[in-house]
């Protein structure tokens, strides 16, 4: 995703002193430029100020609508809606009153936006409740369509049954000429009685789906979570965060059948587990891969939010920089990014949004900006 004519109305950081380091070394490099704004804050709001899990998608010109939990905890806060709202890139402004979407008693924890070849809007969120014994499930997932490019939504309705297979929760789309791919999880509660993360299509933008492979079984019968994916030669690249706490990168054909993969976290001192919500994106033929990561052993430094450059020939970390948290501070839940190219003054910069929250307190929605031609050195 790429948008063009942007602004910016804020000042760099100082350059650091960091400079990029090789992939080997424990020490990961931080970007010389950096901006960072606060777009929505949980301080001054007495209920529901827990502000978690932000999703984009370009909307317009200089603009994208942005979702996010709005709830009262991490998970387990029944009543937890998501709210949308639209952003002008440009001044960093809400543009259009906040729009809720919800089901009482239950936790809208994910939402995730769906742009189908028609240009159809929908999202897609992960729907939760909790059930007798205190835990959190799922109640299958659940859709809301805006057929008016997100000034309204229809009613949430589940998407029900796939061919036998209730989901749960969506992660990653993309586009193939008209047909469009996701990377979609099912849980052992809901129908199908199986948990894997499953690669279905669609032709008809949304009206049917499709399977096409069930990633946890072709991957070696590993237990996978949140993944991503990027179109890739006659394939994709996928990344996948492990229960193993290993962070793996796949390269598939458009069946999802294996070619090769890697584990990163095996062969990146810098990279001890899991990258958390991992984003894949590429710039300038240059392949990203974006999440919050820990290093160090038994995660004794506290999570950051990195950006790693890989080679996807050999599906090999290039560079591993630290976007957020180099200071090592009391970052207490954080770091699901959302990366997007901007243009602005000539140059182009990488926006993340993200959220962030400090020393226990609620988190907020940021924004930083960065050069993304520093990732290319």
């Amino acid at each position: 995703m790429k948008l063009l004519n942007s602004t910016l109305l804020l000042l760099p950081l100082l350059p650091l002193s960091i400079q990029a380091a090789d992939p080997t070394s424990p020490i990961p490099a931080t970007p010389q430029f950096k901006i960072e704004e606060t777009l929505i804050s949980y301080r001054g709001i007495d209920e529901q100020d827990y502000l978690a899990f932000p999703s984009i998608i370009e909307s317009g010109k200089n603009e994208i609508l942005l979702s996010y939990k709005r709830g009262e905890a991490h998970l387990k806060d029944p009543g937890a809606v998501l709210e949308v709202v639209r952003l002008n890139l440009k001044s960093g402004k809400i543009i259009q009153d906040p729009i809720q979407l919800g089901i009482p008693e239950t936790i809208m924890q994910m939402g995730e936006w769906v742009r189908f070849p028609n240009g159809s809007l929908a999202t897609y969120i992960d729907a939760q409740f909790i059930d007798d014994q205190g835990k959190h499930a799922r109640i299958g997932l659940q859709q809301a369509i805006s057929i008016d490019n997100g000034k309204s939504f229809g009613a949430l309705k589940p998407v029900g049954e796939i061919e036998g297979i209730e989901y749960g929760y969506l992660f990653d789309t993309a586009i193939v000429g008209k047909r469009l791919y996701a990377l979609i999880m099912t849980f052992e509660y809901l129908a199908g009685g199986r948990r894997s993360v499953d690669a279905l299509y669609t032709d008809d933008n949304g009206d049917n789906w499709h399977f096409i492979n069930n990633l946890s079984q072709e991957f070696g019968d590993i237990r996978i979570n949140e993944s991503s994916l990027l179109p890739y030669k006659d394939g994709f690249i996928v990344a996948t965060r492990g229960y193993d706490n290993m962070q793996r990168l796949h390269q598939v054909d458009l069946e999802f059948n294996t070619i090769q993969e890697t584990n990163i976290t095996e062969n990146t001192p810098a990279i001890s587990s899991y990258i958390g919500r991992p984003r894949l994106f590429t710039y300038e033929g240059a392949y990203f891969l974006t999440g919050r990561n820990w290093r160090g052993p038994n995660r004794e430094i506290p999570m950051e939010l990195a950006l790693i450059r890989f080679d996807p020939k050999r599906l090999e970390v290039e560079k591993l920089y630290v976007l957020d948290n180099e200071e090592r501070g009391k970052v207490t839940d954080g770091y699901y990014p959302c990366p997007i190219l901007v243009e602005s003054g000539g140059k182009t910069l990488l926006n993340i949004f993200d959220y962030r929250a400090l020393f226990g307190n609620p988190p907020d929605i940021i924004r930083m900006q960065f050069n993304s031609s520093e990732f290319l050195r």
